[in-house]
């Protein structure tokens, strides 16, 4: 990883929930991951066996990786750092990943499950 700065005047965010990053500064590897379900009901009903994750293969397949080209003989110069005025961000959520610098390798993950049950229709009302 090279050298070159990252200069912001100003940053500003309003909200980081739920597992995110906020990484300012230089990073040599950044892994990220979440596993949600959601379930969207007509009618209120929970079961407690249903927050399994093991339960649903979405959370446990291997994800295909493609390998990557082999790399590329090429030349940079970085002669002025990046330069950025204003960051203004109203909200990060859910493993994500806010960065201001460089970072060698990011891997980044998110495994979602949606499941909706409806009341079945009489005689095709609506």
């Amino acid at each position: 990883m090279g050298n070159r700065y990252s200069i912001v005047k100003e940053f500003k965010i309003r909200t980081l929930s739920f597992s995110s990053v906020l990484q300012i500064g230089d990073s040599n590897e950044i892994t990220s991951s979440q596993k949600a379900l959601a379930v969207q009901r007509e009618r209120e009903l929970f079961f407690s066996s249903e927050g399994d994750f093991s339960q649903y293969p979405i959370y446990s397949e291997p994800i295909p990786f493609t390998p990557p080209p082999p790399p590329v003989a090429f030349t940079k110069l970085d002669e002025c750092p990046i330069k950025v005025n204003k960051i203004d961000i109203i909200g990060s959520s859910f493993s994500s990943v806010l960065h201001i610098g460089q970072t060698e390798n990011v891997f980044m993950e998110a495994r979602v499950k949606n499941i909706r049950q409806l009341k079945p229709r009489v005689n095709d009302e609506v």
